[in-house]
């Protein structure tokens, strides 16, 4: 079985009647069962035949987690495309970007990414069609005579604006009223709702929307459903089955490309490696277009049978956590670290369970609680980023059985991990089965780079050879992290040779990138981003910035602030950082910068000496 299709064929067929997705609607647990999922695929992958979608076409998905996601992601597949899946926190100039490379044909999106994918589909002319995966209640509940006739009020309205040179002011101010009397009859029982969310009818955005609809290419997602036998596919494992876009160091970023058996491989490798069956039961909250939580939290259990539950919100993870009792949970240190803390706070705030916890006698009768709060079974799995040991004592403490694991997109991913029959604190666990791991060039402490050899290794960089080029060779993927490896084959990681920020949610942040955005500014002549400890293993993005104090200097005397003070400058600079950040996805945005009185120190070809700088921030 070397194609995700054959492998969730044979899970469906097996498993027709079994819930294999759950996720909530109007506070009730809804259930959609294998053979439901694996029909809707069939009929989405029949729609795109028919709007002429051909085998290895590219087809984006740019949505939050839900099971009309999965079925997309499923149709897209039997149809023969590559799915290109795209985080959703991403800003107008990197979708752009992602999605005039990725050459989609087909975009699966929902709102508010529909708003932005409005915006800017005139530099989009490759994709054809925009799929809707959700109406929103106005839309869905609409009659479709009223819509009509709002359509030809609303062309005459303009035609009779544009040809009465009616005043601008006096046209906005109609057109405002006119806005709120629709939001007030569209839905009358929920008319304050309304009111608060509502759209305006006449905005630019709305015509250009409206336009998208007459025009075919902003449809339904079941507009696109379509009931028709599918024709026969000749699908090899050796075929690109996703591209997963990974940051860039010059703010473009790079589409692995991964195949089928690369991650049908890794899903075997996983299964063998944490021993799981049809009885594991996922919570998903991790972002779906994240290759951890796509391979391991959704397609991993639905090749077994398993169940795959959509948690509500971040917000609600500790609710859905005690509701679902999942058996299989990942997660990034952040998320552990929140759970940690809610369940210590939770502990310390009873003097009776602060007292009988303290006690290694007594402290089972509180664990036994939160083990009976969890799930007695679940497994924990930390990825994205290292975890600090004193949570991953603290959850162990809890009775709680939590396993780290190091793994990254271009190899499908997991590399490495931690187990139940094997374990060793300090380290990532060991490789799956079939994967080799290389330290490169080893020092006298046996440390060197990672370099990762197996099935799960990506085919390269989509349109990119000079990148694969520089990571591939003769199937050796380079890391770019440092680590060593024992002679029991546990695998540590000791830190990083390429100047990559790993937030504590697993987001990888190029310090180029953003260096790249702050340096445009006329009051900024040199800064260097980078990541700040503000934990054991958790960083954030500082920067530290050389200013034009010529240019801050006239805008100090224009702004009649001369002499400028330290907190003026600080002010200044602040807002340049901000306005400068404002294009890029918010967890690469930088949260604390310091001033350089003085150049950085450079090498000969004039770039920042990076080591020497964190050298004198860490003496600090």
């Amino acid at each position: 079985m070397s194609t995700i299709n054959a492998m969730i064929e044979e899970s469906c067929r097996k498993h027709a009647n079994m819930t294999a997705l759950q996720h909530k609607l109007g506070g009730v647990w809804c259930d959609l069962a294998y053979g439901s999922i694996w029909s809707g695929s069939d009929r989405i992958a029949a729609g795109l035949i028919r709007e002429g979608f051909n085998p290895g076409d590219h087809a984006a998905l740019l949505a939050p987690s839900s099971p009309r996601w999965v079925i997309c992601y499923l149709g897209i597949l039997k149809a023969g495309g590559v799915v290109v899946p795209i985080d959703k926190e991403l800003k107008s100039a990197e979708l752009r970007n992602i999605l005039s490379d990725c050459d989609a044909r087909i975009l699966f999106t929902d709102n508010p990414c529909l708003d932005i994918i409005i915006e800017i589909i005139s530099s989009l002319p490759l994709i054809n069609k925009i799929v809707e995966l959700h109406p929103t209640e106005r839309e869905s509940g609409s009659d479709p005579r009223s819509a009509q006739a709002l359509e030809l009020l609303l062309d005459e309205w303009r035609s009779l604006v544009a040809s009465c040179n009616i005043q601008v002011e006096r046209a906005a101010r109609l057109e405002a009223l006119a806005s709120n009397v629709h939001r007030l009859l569209a839905t009358p029982g929920s008319a304050k709702t309304d009111q608060a969310n509502g759209i305006n009818i006449f905005s630019q955005e709305q015509v250009r929307r409206k336009e998208l609809v007459k025009q075919g290419r902003l449809i339904s997602f079941e507009s696109l459903e379509h009931e028709a036998p599918l024709p026969p596919l000749n699908l090899a494992g050796s075929d690109t089955a996703v591209i997963l876009y990974t940051s860039g160091t010059t703010g473009r970023s790079k589409g692995a490309m991964l195949s089928h058996s690369n991650i049908v491989s890794n899903i075997q490798g996983a299964t063998a490696h944490f021993n799981l069956d049809s009885t594991i039961h996922t919570l998903s909250f991790l972002p779906i277009n994240h290759v951890f939580e796509q391979v391991c939290g959704v397609l991993l259990p639905l090749s077994l049978g398993g169940k795959v539950t959509f948690c509500e919100s971040l917000k609600k993870i500790g609710d859905n956590l005690t509701e679902i009792r999942p058996t299989f949970l990942l997660g990034v240190p952040a998320v552990y670290r929140m759970l940690y803390d809610r369940i210590m706070k939770n502990i310390d705030s009873k003097t009776v369970s602060q007292l009988l916890f303290s006690f290694p006698l007594t402290r089972p009768l509180v664990t036994a609680k939160v083990k009976q709060a969890f799930g007695a079974g679940t497994i924990f799995i930390s990825g994205g980023a290292a975890l600090d040991p004193a949570v991953a004592q603290g959850i162990t403490n809890l009775g709680m059985k939590i396993y780290q694991g190091y793994g990254i997109t271009e190899t499908s991913p997991i590399i490495a991990a931690e187990s139940p029959v094997r374990r060793r604190s300090g380290t990532v666990g060991y490789t799956l089965a079939g994967v080799d791991v290389r330290i490169l060039d080893p020092n006298e402490e046996q440390i060197g780079e990672i370099a990762v050899k197996g099935p799960n290794v990506m085919q390269g960089y989509y349109k990119n050879p000079q990148a694969t080029a520089e990571v591939l060779n003769d199937g050796w993927y380079r890391t770019g992290d440092l680590g060593s490896l024992d002679k029991e084959g546990y695998l540590t990681i000791c830190g990083r040779v390429k100047n990559l920020i790993v937030t504590p949610n697993g987001k990888n942040v190029y310090p180029e990138e953003v260096e790249n955005e702050i340096v445009n500014s006329p009051y900024i002549t040199e800064v260097m981003v980078y990541g700040h400890k503000v934990g054991a293993t958790v960083e954030e993005v500082h920067a530290i910035v050389y200013p034009n104090q010529e240019a801050i200097d006239d805008y100090g005397k224009a702004k009649g602030l001369d002499p400028m003070t330290v907190a003026d400058v600080e002010s200044l600079i602040r807002q340049e950082i901000q306005k400068a950040c404002a294009g890029l996805a918010d967890y690469k945005r930088v949260r604390k910068f310091t001033l350089r009185e003085d150049e950085f120190p450079k090498t000969t070809t004039r770039k920042i000496k990076r080591f020497e700088v964190e050298a004198s921030i860490a003496m600090n």
